[in-house]
Formats: C-alpha cells, sequence, structure tokens
C-alpha cells in the first residue's frame, strides 16, 4: 500500500512540475488539491511548493494561496528559505505587500532573494517612498541587488526627484559592476536626464554601446532643458552617423522639439519618417505629437488633418491636442465646433478639455459661455480640482464677472498659490486694486514671481506709490528683486505708472540682465510720464548696447512720439521699422500711426492710411476713433466726421467711449440735434456708460474723482484748489491767443 502512495505521489509531483512548464496554472492547483486528500499523499519536496505559490500569483487566487500558506506553516516548512521567497512573492504579486512583509519578517534565514522580493514588491507597485526605506535597510544587511530591483530603485529615485541619492546609486553601481547592464546605465541617464542634462550627455559620451533607448533618453533630455536645437542635432547624428533606427518614442521627443523651435520644416520630414516607419497609424503618441507640432508652428490646418485621418484611434489627448492648436492659433469659433464633434462622438471632457474651453470664454468676453463651463464642471465633478478651478476664476474675471470669480475663489478650501495669483490678476484687471492687495496679504503660502508679478500690476493700477514701495520690499526679501527679469520689469512698470519716473529708472538700472521686454518697459514708462526725448533717447541706447527691438518696442516708441507731438520722428521710425530691419506692422502699428497724424491735424492723410491698409487688416474702432478725435481737435466736419461715426459705433455697439467721442464732436459744431440723437442711441442700445476718473494721492489716502462728479461741503480745501486749476488753465488758454 505504502508503495502504491508513494508512486501516487511522485506521479503528481511530475505532472505538477510539467503543468508548469506548460503554464498550465490550474492544473498545477489541481495536482496539489489531490496531493491534500490524506496525509499519505501530501507533498514533502519544499521545491514544489515555489511552483504551488506561482500558480496561485499567476490566477490571482490569495485566498488559496493563503490557505496553503496555513498549512505549509502548520507543518513547519516556513523555515526553508526557498519556500518562504516564493510566499512572500506571491503576496506581492497579488498586491498584499502587508502580508508579504509579515511572510518575510516571520522567515528564520534571509537571502538577497528575500530582500529583492520586498523592494522590488514595493517599487513596483509605486510605494517608492516605502520601497527606498526597505532598500537601504537592505543594503545595511548587506544585501545586494538584482538588475531588475536596481532599475526599479533608480526609477524611484527620479519619480522622487532624489537626485542626490540617485548620485550614491550610480557610485554604487560602478563599484558593483553593473554599469555593464544596459537597462541599467539607461536608466542612470534617464535619473540625469530629469535634473542635470549636462551630467547626463556626459554618462551618454562615456556610454560604449548605445541601443535606441540611450539615444532618446538623451535627446529628451535636451528637449526638456530647453535645448531643443541640440536635441534635433543629436538626432540626426543618431540617424546618420550611429545609424541606430529611431523608434517611436525617440520621434515623439524630437517632435516635441520641433514644437518648441515652432520648426513645421523639421517636422514635417520627421512626420514622413514616421509614415514610411508605419508610427503615424499605429502609435498615438507620435500622432498626438504631430497635432501639436503643427498647431504651434502656426499651421493648424495641417494639425487637422493628422486628427482626421485617423478616426479609429483617437483619444482624450488627441482631441485635446487639436482643441489646443486651434486656441493657440487664435480660432475660437472653430475650437467651440470641435468640442460639440467631440461631444457627438461619445467623448467625455477631462480637466484639460476644460482649461482649454475656459480659454475659449476669455475670448467671447461673454458671462454665459463661462457659467455654461462652470455647469459642465460641475456636472463631470472638476468642481474641486485646482487646476480647472483656477482657470475658471481667470475667465470669470476676464469677462468682467470679479463677484462670480471671488465666489469661486472663497469656495476654495484651501487656496494654494496658483488661485491666488489668479484671483490678484483678475481683481487687478478689473480696477479693484485694494481687494487683490488684500488677498495677497492673506496669501498662507509662500508667493512665487507671478504672484509679486501680479501684485505688481495691482500696485501699477492703483497708482499708489507708497504701496508700490511695499511691493518691491516684498520681492527683495523673497529674493526675487534682480534674480527674476519678470518680476525687475513689474517693479519698474508699477513706479512708471505711479509717476516715480526717477525711481522707474533707478529700479531699471539695478536690473542685472535686461532683455528687450525690459527695455521696451523703460521705455514706455518715459512715453506715459510725458518725457518722449527722453523715450527715444533710451531706444537708440537699447540698439547701441546690441538689443533688437521687437514689435512690442517700436509701439512703445511710435506712442512716445504720439503723445509728445514728435510726428516727423514718428515716421522716421515707422519707416525704419519696416524699410531697415524687416519687421511687418501689426495693425497697432498703423493705429499708433492714425493716431498720431489725426493730432497734428493730418486728417486726410490719416484717412487714407485707413483705406490703404494691407488686405488682412481691418481698422478698428481705435483708429476710427483717432479720426474722430481728430475731426473735433481741428473743427473738421463733413464726410470724414460721419464716416468715422458710422465705423466706430458699427464696429463697438456697446461701447460708451465711442457714443461720448461722437456726442463731443457735435458738440463742438453745434449740433445739438445730433448730440441728443446720440444720447437717445445709448439709451435704446442700453449701453453702459463708463465715466472717466483721476486717482490722487491725499496723503496716505488714494481719492479717486468721477468726471461730472460734484465735491462734498467738507471737501472745501479740495474745491479750493480745483478752481486755481481751473483759473490757470483759462490764463493759459488766454495767453495763447495773444
Amino acid at each position: 500500500m505504502g508503495s502504491k502512495m508513494c508512486a501516487k505521489l511522485q506521479a503528481l509531483s511530475w505532472r505538477i512540475k510539467q503543468a508548469s512548464s506548460n503554464s498550465k496554472w490550474r492544473e498545477v492547483l489541481s495536482c496539489y488539491s489531490e496531493t491534500t486528500q490524506t496525509s499519505e499523499t501530501q507533498l514533502n519536496d519544499p521545491f514544489l511548493f515555489p511552483i504551488v505559490f506561482k500558480a496561485c500569483a499567476k490566477l490571482s487566487w490569495l485566498s488559496q494561496g493563503r490557505c496553503i500558506h496555513a498549512s505549509l506553516y502548520k507543518r513547519g516548512f516556513e523555515s526553508f528559505v526557498s519556500v518562504g521567497n516564493s510566499i512572500a512573492d506571491f503576496y506581492v504579486k497579488c498586491g498584499d505587500l502587508c502580508s508579504a512583509t509579515r511572510a518575510f519578517d516571520s522567515m528564520t534565514s534571509i537571502d538577497s532573494v528575500s530582500w529583492n522580493v520586498v523592494v522590488f514588491g514595493f517599487l513596483d507597485h509605486g510605494f517608492e517612498e516605502e520601497g527606498m526605506r526597505w532598500f537601504w535597510k537592505s543594503r545595511v544587511w548587506g544585501f545586494e541587488p538584482n538588475v531588475s530591483t536596481l532599475v526599479l530603485v533608480i526609477h524611484a529615485l527620479r519619480s522622487l526627484r532624489w537626485f542626490v541619492d540617485g548620485e550614491k546609486i550610480h557610485s554604487y553601481v560602478i563599484r558593483s559592476g553593473f554599469l555593464g547592464s544596459s537597462s541599467v546605465q539607461n536608466s542612470i541617464l534617464s535619473l540625469y536626464a530629469e535634473c542635470d542634462w549636462l551630467s547626463a550627455r556626459k554618462l551618454f559620451d562615456e556610454m560604449s554601446e548605445k541601443d535606441v533607448i540611450s539615444w532618446s533618453v538623451a535627446i529628451r533630455s535636451y528637449v526638456q532643458s530647453q535645448e531643443p536645437v541640440c536635441g534635433l542635432k543629436l538626432f540626426r547624428e543618431m540617424v546618420r552617423e550611429a545609424e541606430i533606427e529611431p523608434d517611436s518614442v525617440t520621434v515623439t521627443s524630437v517632435l516635441k522639439g520641433c514644437a518648441v523651435l515652432e520648426d513645421v520644416n523639421m517636422g514635417r520630414s520627421v512626420h514622413g519618417f514616421s509614415i514610411r516607419k508605419g508610427f503615424v497609424l499605429g502609435d498615438v503618441f507620435v500622432r498626438n505629437s504631430l497635432i501639436d507640432m503643427y498647431s504651434k508652428g502656426v499651421d493648424v490646418d495641417s494639425a487637422f488633418r493628422v486628427f482626421d485621418e485617423t478616426t479609429t484611434c483617437r483619444n482624450i489627448v488627441s482631441w485635446n491636442s487639436i482643441l489646443a492648436g486651434y486656441i493657440h492659433n487664435q480660432r475660437y469659433e472653430e475650437a467651440v465646433k470641435m468640442f460639440c464633434l467631440m461631444r457627438k462622438e461619445s467623448f467625455e471632457a477631462d480637466e484639460v478639455t476644460i482649461v482649454s474651453l475656459l480659454q475659449v470664454c476669455k475670448f467671447f468676453d461673454q458671462p454665459l459661455p463661462c457659467k455654461s463651463v462652470h455647469c459642465v464642471m460641475i456636472r463631470f465633478g472638476y468642481e474641486s480640482n485646482e487646476v480647472a478651478l483656477s482657470s475658471l476664476i481667470d475667465a470669470y474675471a476676464n469677462c468682467s464677472l470679479d463677484d462670480a470669480a471671488r465666489t469661486v475663489f472663497e469656495s476654495l478650501a484651501y487656496k494654494d498659490v496658483v488661485s491666488c495669483s489668479t484671483m490678484i490678476s483678475g481683481l487687478a484687471r478689473s480696477g479693484r486694486p485694494d481687494e487683490a492687495i488684500t488677498i495677497f496679504c492673506q496669501m498662507k503660502d509662500k508667493p512665487n514671481a507671478i504672484t509679486v508679478v501680479n501684485l505688481l500690476d495691482a500696485c501699477s493700477v492703483s497708482a499708489d506709490l507708497r504701496i508700490s514701495k511695499w511691493a518691491h520690499g516684498i520681492a527683495i526679501r523673497r529674493g526675487l528683486a534682480t534674480a527674476d527679469i519678470s518680476v525687475d520689469t513689474s517693479v519698474v512698470d508699477a513706479y512708471a505708472k505711479c509717476g516715480a519716473i526717477e525711481m522707474a529708472r533707478r529700479a531699471f538700472d539695478l536690473v542685472p540682465r535686461k532683455n528687450v521686454v525690459s527695455w521696451t518697459v523703460m521705455i514706455s514708462a518715459y512715453a506715459v510720464n510725458g518725457l518722449p526725448e527722453r523715450a527715444l533717447s533710451s531706444f537708440e541706447e537699447m540698439k547701441r548696447q546690441g538689443y533688437t527691438p521687437n514689435a512690442v518696442t517700436y509701439l512703445a516708441v511710435l506712442s512716445a512720439c504720439n503723445h509728445g507731438g514728435l510726428i516727423k520722428q514718428g515716421l522716421m521710425i515707422f519707416k525704419s521699422m519696416v524699410e531697415d530691419h524687416n519687421k511687418k506692422p501689426s495693425l497697432q502699428h498703423y493705429s499708433c500711426l492714425v493716431d498720431m497724424l489725426s493730432r497734428a491735424g493730418e486728417i486726410d492723410t490719416a484717412v487714407e492710411l485707413i483705406k490703404n491698409l494691407p488686405e488682412d487688416m481691418k481698422p478698428g474702432a481705435s483708429a476710427w476713433g483717432s479720426i474722430l478725435s481728430g475731426c473735433r481737435n481741428s473743427l473738421k466736419g463733413g464726410i470724414v466726421t460721419t464716416e468715422a461715426i458710422s465705423e466706430v459705433l458699427e464696429l463697438e455697439p456697446l461701447c460708451s467711449s465711442g457714443y461720448l467721442l461722437a456726442s463731443s464732436v457735435f458738440a463742438a459744431e453745434k449740433s445739438w440735434e445730433d448730440v441728443a440723437s446720440m444720447r437717445r442711441l445709448v439709451k435704446e442700445r442700453k449701453v453702459r456708460v463708463v465715466a472717466g476718473y483721476s486717482t490722487v494721492l491725499e496723503g496716505t489716502v488714494s481719492r479717486r474723482f468721477l468726471a461730472g462728479e460734484k465735491l462734498n461741503q467738507g471737501d472745501c480745501e479740495l474745491s479750493n484748489v480745483v478752481q486755481s486749476l481751473r483759473r490757470c488753465l483759462a490764463l493759459e488758454n488766454t495767453m495763447e491767443w495773444i
């Protein structure tokens, strides 16, 4: 009888091994179940139990594995290292890390495999910090990791951004001889690519054998480090000299570099290569990268063709990429149509889609679209998403829905630096600087450069020199002054808007690394403070120091000439911009030129300029408003005035400034019936009239005076000052006639 049982046990053992070698895991457990029927047929071979636990792990049969574990514990098989390791590995594979650590702790003998199982388990399941804790603990006990564990350790350090520890691991890899493994080398290269692209390039050059992964990581390192030109050069070297065949990951990184450079020609070459290799049809990442590249290269039509060619493999990223492309190229109506098409094809909006839609709402500048997107956010459960809520606050503020923006802001459970910065910016743009400054004072997080820039914008709006000095002090204490060019530029702008032009100049002189933007702000500062000669002098100094003026710089200089009455210099600068520097004038440049000619009384020349604009430009309300203002100042009426009024009211039918300007022109001509007609139009069209105002600093209090407002009886001293100013103006006008 005993020999029969022994033969049966041997047969079952052989069947278990055969089933395992053929990956028939259910058969393995079925055979094991037969061995447990009687005590005579129970397995006693410790080398078979790892196979059984492997079968449980492959089938994710956690409860069956627990039962087998309990059975072996009773029989004392846990003392075998191989059995203990297989039990811990089984729990790891089933995701029960607590049971895995308990099995590890109960083992009487531990080897390198034991440590590898636990460390690998935590890291593989995404518990990087706990996995690293176990790894450092294992190193104290002299554990030597295998290649798989070492790769995961390096990946965890990259995810945690523990780059100092990464250097220690690199040293260990060199000492232990793991540097010969390409997977370990590539993992270290990826680690350095995240923090120090120079070290990454040095390591890349030292590698004796570079595979496609090595080249892809090095190219991505350059692109992520804002060195896309070097990344593209490395790609050419990879293809031409090293003769390594790029894969879809390489192509994705190269396309991202083309997108950063807005190099559509290079992007098209890579597109052609991708088509030949079959990446476009088979890889959604390549296709989405192509859409992004064409969109940023101002060729959204090609982006749409890529999007439209593959209807079967689109994902939400594809839709978000084409939406962002239309928005980036300011084709907002088509972006809305794409969103409607996206909904028809049953794709649900995610937080990225929501943010893109809110960008569209900012363009339309109407309350209803913002509120509609807000409803979509609530319906899809994104009302707690911080990025989406910050974008919603920004959109509401841009659409002059400041109270709605404030309500959303106050509803936030935690107001982080992004939401506070957005709210400060929105309130500053809406002319509510005091509230913006209050929010800054209530911030709990440490403000960053963007926050301080927005605070300085609020100071510019308030035109309060005392507050601007306070904000400048914050920038200095936070180490942002002279360290961040955007903060330095905003300080200059804030002082200029407060009328403290000498302080603005001193702040400008302290900027260590000036750029075109900082020079432009300084030129604009002189312009708005009525110092056109100094603006022109700064413009010449900027060019002498080797800075090339951009379109905004020329606009600031033309504005200085305009407000300073320097017509001849303004026309020369405009001519130099076009002919000498080959800059294409925008509508703003032409509008500034029209305003300059109108102020000088050259109405006919200004009208001729408007009517001879390039075909792709249509004069806006500001240009026709300048003509109208010039007609009023020169008392020139007739056909030109009528045409200008018609154009202004047609282009901006809901803007009060056009009606007020037309009314003042008719009043100058003593055409009182037309003045009354303008007032009737304002009421019929329900145009909201915004009164002009001036802000004066009275002691430490900023006082606002509205146009047409009567002073209170208690403001006797102010009333006397105003009367004195009026007498001085009347005297000046009298002297001009003498």
